[in-house]
């Protein structure tokens, strides 16, 4: 008959597996939410709460408004494990989130005066992982002085569950139009600078889409980089010159009945400077309707880049209709 295990030598058997499971415990343990994108909207509020691996985040509310008063907030920065969930603290602003099926409950306190007056809280829910940016392409080789260069747009892919949509095609490229020529025949409807370089923004119009509106049609819209952006300074012979480059941006394309519009001035990141269009129309003696169809910008290389999803182009003056 054999005799039965000891006391004492259970007890160490036990001392031992515990000591074997606690690094791959340790290993599973991570103090911060799943990274990933969350998503609490509804039908007032876009909600985003992105988070990352090591535990920053952002989060970022825009109302979903048509009367062009839409209100909007964002705030950033790291998670603290916190019973329950995790926490953030700065300042007055307090933020919790709370785990819950499916996703987490957050709830803001006294953040209004640093990141919005917009409504924060809610049961925000995973919805993936976040979709990394692109990389960036060298910057292209330098362009003939009679040829325009219209490199493939690269893509700045924000943090969205939505899939990315298919950037428009870019417009053929043509002869590099002179600087009278862009004062006479097109308009300046941005200004900008980049690496020394001025970058003004230039679009060319073919008209009203009809005579009941004053919605307008183009043709063409780019990015042109040269050495100034006072071209009614400018003698005539150096305004008979032609800039350094032209950078088309992509159009969307447009019903019978539908024109084109554009906003300056958007933020996306660190840019301030993003070019937003719109797809626009108007039914006789009714208001205008729009839809936000792409947001562009340039790189530090020169090289136009589009901003995805177009909706997360902040842009300065909220248009009504949406």
């Amino acid at each position: 008959m054999k005799s039965s295990p000891s006391l004492k030598t259970l007890s160490l058997l036990s001392v031992s597996l515990a000591c074997i499971a606690a690094p791959a415990l340790a290993a599973d343990y991570n103090p911060f939410p799943k990274a990933g994108v969350y998503d609490a909207s509804d039908n007032g509020f876009e909600r985003l709460l992105t988070v990352k691996p090591d535990g920053k985040f952002t989060l970022e509310v825009a109302e979903k408004s048509k009367t062009g008063n839409s209100r909007s907030g964002s705030g950033e920065g790291k998670l603290a494990d916190a019973p329950g969930g995790w926490s953030f603290s700065e300042g007055r602003c307090n933020m919790t989130l709370k785990r819950a099926a499916g996703g987490m409950q957050l709830h803001v306190e006294t953040c209004a005066s640093a990141w919005g007056d917009v409504p924060f809280d809610g049961k925000y829910k995973y919805q993936g992982e976040e979709v990394a940016a692109a990389p960036v392409k060298a910057a292209p080789a330098p362009v003939p002085m009679q040829k325009t260069a219209a490199p493939a747009p690269a893509t700045i892919a924000a943090a969205t569950p939505a899939t990315a949509m298919t950037a428009a095609p870019a417009p053929a490229s043509g002869p590099l139009p002179s600087r009278k020529e862009l004062m006479e025949k097109w308009a300046n409807i941005a200004t900008d600078g980049i690496a020394g370089k001025s970058v003004l923004v230039w679009t060319k119009s073919t008209g009203s889409i009809s005579p009941d509106t004053t919605l307008e049609a183009y043709s063409q819209a780019a990015f042109v980089v040269d050495t100034t952006s006072d071209y009614q300074a400018l003698s005539a012979t150096e305004k008979a010159k032609l800039p350094l480059r032209l950078i088309n941006i992509p159009l969307p394309a447009t019903g019978p009945k539908e024109g084109l519009e554009f906003e300056v001035d958007c933020k996306f990141g660190k840019s301030d400077k993003v070019i937003a269009v719109n797809v626009a129309s108007q039914a006789k003696g009714k208001p205008v309707t729009r839809k936000r169809a792409s947001a562009w910008m340039l790189n530090n290389n020169f090289e136009v880049v589009e901003v995805k999803p177009a909706n997360k182009a902040k842009c300065p003056t909220a248009q009504a209709g949406y």
